[in-house]
């Protein structure tokens, strides 16, 4: 590969040597912070000096090259130093005796040296190794990485790469992308690490501390909605209220009795709802009609869980059994009975083959023919496992506990300030929703729902408002990026709260009983369901969604 495409193809057109062109080697002082200059600041405090520097890497960076030396001549502060130039294009073509000569020049710390020489050394082994001069890559392995005496399990990983036959087996067991990929990009990031950003300006920085900027606006916006995702410079990012669900697109009211659970699928075109009616009913979110009745329990049903590939439904409830449902066409395909109490939760693993039931006594590991792989014998009101399988919470009476799902280990336990009745787990597995009971003798009151940080073992937020009396109410995460949180209520209202700050943005009002549980579409954020004592399911939107449920002809139910 010849240096000058090595080098424009890693920066989108730009000529780094510009700098050196103009100004000759070592004519620059080796930061452009030092070279005598005095920038001052800008209107808003900024050092002057700085900000020249980003605009000229941000024109680099764009292509817009001769402005970026026009730019630098006009100012006189200057991108970097011809060392740091001609560091950067010696890294990117591979000249790696003269890179790590011109370390020396990098002003690095001297606890840095080490580490700084073994990335380029290794860089060097590989690229050798993969053009199979393997003599050569032998020599920088005995007589350049070791005497370094750096990360020697590195070491011994990189000597078991002498045995790859062929460059491509090499690239694969090192996931390395070798000479004509990344590679040498990679690791010029890697050494920039070390490298003061006074000296090597970090990548694409202007843009990234205007990311930075944007994320942070996003992040503190209380209605934000993902479809006004394009966020403009030109003005600051704010999303109006009418973005978040809070009217009532339908009402499905073919239960006969209280509806405790509601699970949407993953594909978030149906819903099943769990009813003290003893029944199951899964609902077309397209026509907002039932398509199928799950009838076999002989008693309440107290929940129900899709499989990951929404095609088949595991029930459980009073009876103290838990069933398994061919989705398509509503057939009982086993019953499972090894709870001697109501069934309170139930879980599939990501490998669609193997569940977890828990009871008010014990909790099962069952395959979906029925043998036992794991019991337990503590009682579990709710459970939840990590989108990757790894990871099990349950919860009963007052702890919470996270089992390692892959050795059965119990990875801690988390004692709450009051019982808890559910819990609800986030997507990415490092937090904890947890709705609080009240004890016997005590009238239904305002009560915290809790956010726990798993890792760290710690409440991180409090979100506060809705009343909770003895009954299972169940919370929710919801919205884009899971940034609300969602509760029902004894006192009829549904409570939607920012994630971030805890403060409480909708109060929802259309039920006409206690709200036992809300549940976000996983696919749609403007969706949400709520299932209430009333022996109603409403499906929430925002009012764009009523009006284009009118125009489809789907507001046969009134809304309120």
């Amino acid at each position: 590969m010849k240096p000058e495409a090595d080098s424009r193809a890693h920066h989108n057109g730009t000529r780094r040597a510009s700098v050196e062109d103009k100004n000759g080697a070592g004519s620059m002082a080796l930061s452009a912070s030092m070279d005598g200059v005095d920038g001052g600041t800008t209107p808003l405090g900024f050092n002057r000096h700085e900000l020249v520097r980003l605009m000229v890497q941000s024109l680099q960076s764009l292509g817009y090259t001769h402005s970026a030396q026009e730019l630098e001549a006009e100012s006189g502060f200057h991108l970097e130093s011809a060392a740091v130039t001609r560091f950067r294009q010696c890294v990117l073509r591979g000249d790696w005796s003269e890179v790590e000569r011109l370390t020396g020049d990098l002003n690095l710390d001297p606890a840095h040296l080490v580490p700084v020489k073994f990335l380029i050394r290794e860089q060097k082994f590989l690229e050798e190794l993969e053009a199979r001069q393997i003599k050569s890559a032998l020599v920088v392995l005995r007589s350049e990485l070791t005497p370094l005496n750096h990360n020697m399990e590195r070491v011994h990983t990189l000597t078991s790469y002498m045995m790859s036959p062929n460059a491509d087996d090499l690239r694969q067991r090192a996931q390395w992308d070798g000479v004509n990929g990344a590679s040498r990009q990679k690791l010029l990031s890697e050494l920039q690490k070390y490298i003061s950003p006074a000296i090597m300006v970090p990548e694409n920085r202007l843009e990234t501390m205007l990311k930075q900027a944007v994320d942070l606006q996003i992040k503190n916006c209380y209605y934000h909605d993902n479809r006004n995702a394009s966020a403009s410079l030109y003005s600051d990012h704010l999303c109006k209220k009418s973005g978040v669900p809070s009217v009532t697109r339908h009402v499905l009211d073919s239960h006969t009795n209280e509806v405790w659970y509601i699970a949407f699928s993953h594909d978030g075109r149906y819903l099943a709802s769990a009813s003290a009616d003893s029944r199951v009913i899964i609902w077309d979110l397209e026509t907002f009609e039932p398509i199928h009745t799950l009838q076999g329990h002989a008693a309440k049903v107290s929940c129900c869980a899709w499989s990951p590939d929404d095609t088949q439904m595991l029930t459980g409830g009073f009876d103290r059994t838990v069933k398994l449902w061919d989705v398509q066409t509503a057939a009982l395909k086993y019953t499972f009975q090894r709870h001697s109490e109501q069934v309170t939760s139930l879980k599939w693993l990501p490998d669609g083959e193997h569940f977890v039931s828990g009871s008010e006594k014990n909790m099962f590991l069952m395959s979906s023919s029925g043998e036992v792989s794991r019991s337990w014998h503590f009682p579990v009101r709710d459970l939840a496992i990590s989108n990757d399988g790894k990871t099990l919470v349950t919860t009963g009476g007052t702890i919470i506990r996270i089992i390692n799902l892959e050795d059965m280990s119990e990875i801690s336990k988390l004692e709450e300030s009051a019982g808890i009745t559910a819990i609800n787990l986030s997507n990415d597995g490092q937090y904890l929703l947890v709705s609080l009971t009240i004890k016997p003798a005590q009238q239904p009151m305002r009560r915290d729902i809790h956010l726990w940080n798993l890792a760290e073992g710690r409440i991180v937020q409090k979100y506060s408002g809705y009343t909770q009396g003895m009954f299972v109410i169940r919370s929710c995460f919801g919205g884009w990026n899971e940034r609300f949180v969602a509760s029902g209520s004894e006192d009829s209202r549904i409570h939607i709260w920012h994630r971030e700050n805890g403060n409480l943005i909708q109060t929802l009002e259309g039920h006409q009983k206690g709200v036992n549980m809300v549940a976000w579409n996983p696919t749609n954020p403007s969706m949400f369901a709520s299932s209430s004592d009333d022996n109603t399911i409403r499906i929430w939107g925002t009012p764009e969604d009523v009006e284009d449920d009118v125009a489809r002809g789907l507001n046969g139910n009134s809304p309120m």
